[in-house]
């Protein structure tokens, strides 16, 4: 039977969970540790950690220290339904820019190497979660208008490839991105119309 998920808007109710989730030792971004940036931003004041999860605007810091402007995403927190307390099990994003009319577009700056990134608590990989997160997150860009998004992970995460192939994900090239990692890494393109 395949996992079933609940995606989630962060609000202050579940963040305790996220919360919990941070203290353990996981991080929402795979490719730079978080948790302790976001953790102090949640002491400091948890409505404003949750509003810049969920605002448009502001800026984001990189792997290489340089900050940019953050473009239009979509976080979603993710809970599985099929264990007892629906559990937290990790955290997906949506990100594209737009043209000045506000229709998304399918370039994305240098800086970003994919629509969607995703990041499963270690105590729940491997049970589908992430599979099943990515094949809604698939219809959340069908409705705002992308007729396809790219997912790239690192050459050597056959877990992730396969969750990306199995929501239909053709590779389309090797890569590196030496800012995120030094070793080679994949770019998958999924079409979101079924």
């Amino acid at each position: 039977m395949a996992a079933r998920v609940i995606l989630r808007v962060p609000d202050r109710q579940l963040l305790g969970a996220y919360e919990a989730a941070l203290r353990g030792g996981w991080s929402p971004n795979t490719t730079r540790d978080v948790a302790p940036e976001q953790l102090a931003a949640i002491a400091r004041d948890p409505d404003a950690f949750i509003a810049g999860l969920l605002g448009r605007g502001g800026r984001i810091r990189l792997n290489d220290g340089s900050e940019v402007d953050k473009i239009p995403d979509r976080t979603r927190w993710i809970f599985a339904p099929d264990r007892p307390g629906g559990p937290f099990v990790g955290s997906i994003n949506l990100r594209w820019l737009e043209e000045p009319e506000g229709r998304p577009i399918e370039v994305l700056p240098p800086h970003v190497l994919g629509h969607v990134g995703y990041s499963i608590l270690p105590a729940f990989a491997g049970n589908g979660y992430a599979t099943a997160a990515l094949a809604a997150m698939i219809g959340e860009a069908r409705a705002i208008g992308l007729p396809r998004i790219v997912v790239t992970c690192d050459a050597g995460n056959h877990a992730s490839r396969r969750v990306i192939e199995r929501n239909g994900g053709q590779l389309r090239e090797t890569f590196t991105a030496p800012i995120y990692s030094p070793g080679p890494r994949l770019r998958f393109s999924i079409e979101t119309t079924p």
